[in-house]
């Protein structure tokens, strides 16, 4: 409760009417959350169960790419091959970036409890409100540091229950 109570003070902006809720943005938060909940749950039980978490994240990064590719192509046509050979270095590196943490990500699920670990993962939240304040030159408001504290206690009450 801490932890989401958290994340949910980092997402208020400044200015906004909070007792207006947009219940069509709530809609669509609450669908992620379940969906990051159900993958994750599928990924850490599939790499326990499979008994390597590097053939399963392999296996699953195999049919993930294949899939998208299709969809891709089904979606833009030729267009995508264009714009896949303009961007190939970026989308190659950002594509290395991520299949890096998810594949870190399901080994640890593999060798702790899964809640943990997808709570950690969680906590990309509060790497995105650094940013905003060092790069992106954002005010640094008290409800932002609040809602850092909160986070981090939420993930400490997490790890010692």
């Amino acid at each position: 409760l801490t932890l989401v109570s958290g994340v949910f003070l980092l997402s208020i902006r400044g200015g906004r009417d909070i007792t207006r809720i947009d219940r069509r943005a709530v809609g669509f938060a609450f669908f992620t959350a379940m969906t990051i909940c159900g993958y994750s749950l599928t990924d850490g039980i599939g790499a326990r169960v499979s008994g390597n978490a590097h053939a399963y994240a392999a296996m699953l990064f195999v049919f993930d790419g294949s899939c998208m590719a299709v969809v891709a192509l089904w979606r833009r046509g030729q267009s995508i091959l264009t714009e896949a050979r303009i961007y190939w270095k970026t989308g190659l590196f950002g594509g290395a970036l991520s299949v890096t943490s998810y594949w870190i990500a399901i080994w640890a699920m593999r060798v702790a409890p899964i809640a943990v670990v997808a709570a950690l993962r969680e906590t990309s939240v509060l790497f995105a409100a650094v940013i905003s304040v060092l790069i992106l030159k954002e005010q640094l408001r008290p409800a932002r540091v609040v809602a850092a504290l909160m986070i981090v206690t939420g993930m400490a009450l997490i790890r010692l229950s």
